[in-house]
């Protein structure tokens, strides 16, 4: 009997002050006196109350000089906040349509002031920024890049329209040459429709397909050129030390020698090296010319060096550069030893054929039949046979 009074005597005394029964472990959590009489007030108190009054009485000027919104801002976890964000939901609830249908563009615009915003922009800091040499640089090397590609589209044309005319003269039937190497002859070319009206014709990327007569002339002309003249200059330099410093004035043969020997070895490594390194020869490069395998692989090196030891055979026999016009790969003697073949490669930019005068006038004629098939119109079941 005492052990029990005890205890319940310690419960009673264990009452906290806000009215709460902290109970012994395994009995039901009990709200005190305090508790209960503050749960039965609470909500008569709050329906007394006039919360509009409330809120008209408190002073917000007040609230906010007592606020430390600096303290604040360090208390809020930005990425805790942005974390619980459901993002999508927020922009999917958003009306874009609406809100720019409630902006008034007009009473937005009239309220900027371009001549206060100009008066605040520092023009001589923002100058200073900017790099001036570079946006040049920039700017000349893209039109000179347009330039070279207005040339080389113009060759091009060039091109379809030798072959074209040859092809007409053999009456050689369209597509019964392939277009490209092998590997390269997957979904390059965007073929047009024939019947086409001229201002729906677009240009044609050529990228990967064999090279015209006209382009690869110009750049065994240009590279063999400029052989020709690389040889001259160091022949001359020669001259000028054995003559002019060591005093020795070498012979006429000697001098042949000297030039066809050195000639020999400029060519071969200028149309060796260059090809079997960078894949063509500067004139290529500057025509957007490349090198490949026959069927369309990288060229090694000694293809490169048969294709350069064959090619002095092609210059002196000229009759073997039909091949480039007559072949069906458009390969000449140097091409076929090596096994190789010339394609048209821009780099990372398309090769592209403009329109010819051909496939423009076809297309006037076929625009010219089609506006009077229209005019004439559908012809009827009843017309006598």
């Amino acid at each position: 009997m005492r052990t029990e009074r005890s205890r319940r005597v310690t419960v009673e005394r264990a009452t906290s002050v806000d009215g709460v029964v902290d109970t012994p472990a395994g009995e039901p959590h009990r709200p005190g006196l305090v508790g209960s009489v503050v749960g039965r007030l609470a909500p008569v108190v709050m329906r007394q109350i006039d919360t509009n009054d409330l809120v008209d009485a408190l002073d917000v000027d007040v609230i906010a000089a007592g606020l430390d919104l600096d303290a604040l801002i360090e208390r809020l976890d930005v990425n805790e906040i942005a974390a619980r964000l459901d993002l999508d939901a927020l922009v999917a609830r958003l009306d874009v349509n609406a809100i720019a249908d409630r902006l008034d563009l007009d009473a937005l615009l009239a309220r900027i002031d371009v001549d206060e915003i100009a008066g605040r922009l520092d023009i001589e800091a923002l100058i200073a920024r900017l790099d001036m040499a570079k946006l040049t640089a920039g700017a000349s090397q893209d039109v000179a890049v347009s330039g070279l590609d207005l040339v080389r589209r113009q060759i091009v044309r060039v091109d379809a329209t030798v072959d074209g005319i040859v092809g007409r003269l053999l009456r050689r039937r369209p597509g019964s040459r392939p277009e490209a190497p092998g590997r390269l002859d997957a979904g390059h070319a965007r073929s047009r429709p024939t019947d086409a009206v001229p201002h729906d014709l677009q240009r044609r990327d050529v990228s990967g397909h064999y090279a015209g007569p006209v382009t690869r002339l110009l750049s065994v002309a240009a590279d063999v050129a400029a052989v020709v003249a690389l040889n001259a200059g160091f022949v001359a330099v020669v001259a000028f030390v054995l003559g002019g410093i060591l005093g020795v004035d070498p012979s006429p043969g000697v001098t042949a020698v000297l030039t066809l020997t050195s000639l020999a070895a400029l060519f071969l490594v200028w149309f060796w090296s260059s090809v079997a390194f960078f894949g063509r020869t500067p004139a290529m490069a500057l025509l957007g010319l490349a090198v490949v395998r026959r069927d369309g692989g990288v060229v090694t090196g000694g293809r490169a060096f048969v294709r350069a030891a064959v090619l002095p055979v092609s210059l002196f026999v000229p009759v073997l550069f039909l091949g480039l016009v007559l072949g069906r790969e458009r390969r000449t003697l140097h091409d076929v030893a090596a096994g190789t073949t010339v394609v048209y490669d821009w780099g990372a930019r398309e090769a592209e054929q403009p329109v010819t005068i051909r496939e423009q006038f076809s297309a006037r004629v076929r625009r010219r039949q089609l506006e009077e098939a229209s005019a004439r119109g559908p012809a009827t079941d009843d017309a006598p046979r």
